[in-house]
């Protein structure tokens, strides 16, 4: 009789393990995080430091043309204890030599960047405190193995904006979680050369009937 008790209790802890593991499996949540290190000289590449729930920690060379992992880089896996060295060797061997600065404004603090979310994209936005503009449309992603009509569409937003040193160089970092099938956020990399001419500035409504018809629309409508 003790045999069987306990024979039952084993095989019942098999069952609740192979459970846990096969929902965890199913319903994980994949999570990316996304860290700007710095740039080689010539502004060519950027050193990124990825941190992911399922892989771990590790760094890679990014293209600044792209935003996604330079040609024939590798990537270089470490634990934590290792971060401060790992990063020294990668800094050494891709030559990087402008660490860079993060803010959400620029140099002169005259100018602040955001998003906000219009219909399938997130614009990233800037304002002088005076007027809006608009930097980037950055598409949201779309879970196409839903079922759901319409498929659950991601929710985006402006993370963090990283400098080079001479403030001519930023890359946006922005999220994406998504919440279909699965569970999924990631950061994703947009770099650019800033340029304040370049910025799609809108212009306020000097007209006061205007204004009032629009009180009821969105600030961002115009976009």
């Amino acid at each position: 009789m003790a045999d069987r008790f306990v024979r039952w209790i084993a095989a019942a802890i098999a069952l609740l393990a192979v459970s846990a593991f096969a929902g965890t499996a199913l319903g994980q949540e994949v999570k990316t995080s996304l860290t700007v290190l710095g740039f080689d000289k010539d502004y060519e590449n950027m050193l990124v430091k990825i941190d992911d729930n399922n892989v771990g920690l590790a760094l890679r060379l990014y293209s600044m043309e792209t935003g996604k992992p330079a040609k024939r880089s590798r990537l270089i896996e470490y634990m934590r204890g290792q971060e401060v060295q790992t990063i020294k060797r990668a800094k050494r061997k891709y030559k990087i030599k402008d660490p860079g600065h993060e803010s959400m404004k620029d140099k002169k603090e005259k100018l602040a960047f955001f998003s906000v979310e219009k219909g399938d994209n997130c614009v990233i936005a800037v304002t002088d405190y005076k007027k809006l503009g608009k930097i980037a449309d950055v598409k949201l992603k779309v879970d196409k193995e839903s079922k759901e009509k319409p498929p659950p569409k991601a929710k985006g937003i402006l993370k963090s904006v990283h400098w080079s040193s001479d403030w001519k160089y930023m890359v946006l970092i922005v999220n994406q979680k998504l919440k279909g099938s699965f569970i999924s956020e990631r950061d994703e990399l947009y770099p650019m050369r800033f340029r304040k001419r370049k910025i799609r500035w809108v212009e306020p409504e000097e007209k006061k009937e205007e204004k009032e018809e629009e009180e009821d629309e969105p600030w961002y409508k115009f976009w």
